[in-house]
């Protein structure tokens, strides 16, 4: 316990110093799809995004986790199935209450397809369509999230084209400190592929989840570089849902961590239009 304040203490002090980077970073006028931004927004320099991808219908109930710490999510949406007789995904209500909620609403094409070996035509279908969608039932949709993480260079300029601001793989970011990769940066290296821890999985410790953000928190108090953990979640039950499931009782313990250490100026929550808007 000793060893771990000491840490944080360390940090906390690093953070002093290098918060003037996101205060000056941050225009006056920056907002997310919600027209604001944490007041906190200038002291810490760890940003975290909690995404969730598929728009999958168990999803719409980790919104009272969120609620009730006061903390908002990306929800990257496959507009086809909304609204057309699949029950396993949300609905348009849905979509604009999480919207209303201070949530983002994000794409992630139209059928969840794999665009990288899509033709340039089906790949723009997929994406500039979904974006078409999501925002005509009233949406604000500039963050886009490739399914399976699947890129590739002409991936990145439909993405760009059809008016998304940022794009999202699931890979990138290193547990194992020796590889210096513990972060996206703000600004990323390439906003149209930020990279991320790998997707958390029905077996992944909440410990391992914390690790990513004290590895950052670490490695902003000895660079002062700003750094960015995503997490990428998919189904949200109790049950097994999948290999990708997160628990709610987990999302619990991992909302309290973040807002622990939120309360010691070492983290901040954000929409991932929020944190671009860092850049």
């Amino acid at each position: 316990m000793r060893t771990r304040a000491r840490r944080r203490s360390a940090i906390a002090g690093a953070v002093a110093l290098a918060a003037g980077v996101i205060a000056w970073a941050l225009p006056a006028s920056s907002a997310s799809a919600t027209g604001r931004l944490p007041a906190s927004t200038a002291s810490p320099v760890v940003v975290v995004t909690i995404g969730f991808d598929d728009g999958t219908a168990d999803q719409y109930a980790a919104l009272q986790e969120l609620q009730s710490h006061n903390m908002h999510a990306t929800f990257f949406i496959n507009s086809g199935p909304v609204d057309a007789g699949d029950p396993d995904h949300m609905t348009v209500s849905q979509l604009q209450a999480l919207q209303a909620a201070g949530n983002e609403i994000g794409g992630h094409t139209v059928d969840h397809a794999n665009i990288q070996p899509l033709s340039t035509a089906d790949a723009t279908h997929e994406v500039c369509d979904d974006h078409a969608t999501l925002e005509g039932w009233g949406l604000t949709v500039t963050s886009f999230a490739y399914p399976f993480g699947s890129w590739d260079a002409n991936a990145e300029a439909i993405v760009r084209g059809c008016g998304y601001d940022s794009a999202r793989t699931v890979s990138g970011v290193s547990i194992h400190v020796s590889k210096g990769k513990i972060g996206e940066t703000i600004p990323p290296a390439d906003p149209y592929a930020t990279r991320t821890p790998p997707n958390p999985k029905k077996a992944t410790k909440l410990s391992t989840m914390e690790q990513y953000v004290t590895n950052a928190e670490s490695g902003v108090a000895s660079t002062g570089q700003t750094l960015w953990i995503q997490f990428v979640f998919h189904r949200y039950c109790d049950a097994h849902c999948g290999a990708y499931t997160l628990q709610p009782a987990k999302f619990h313990s991992l909302l309290d961590f973040l807002q622990t250490e939120e309360g010691q100026n070492l983290v901040t929550v954000l929409t991932t239009a929020q944190a671009m808007a860092l850049s």
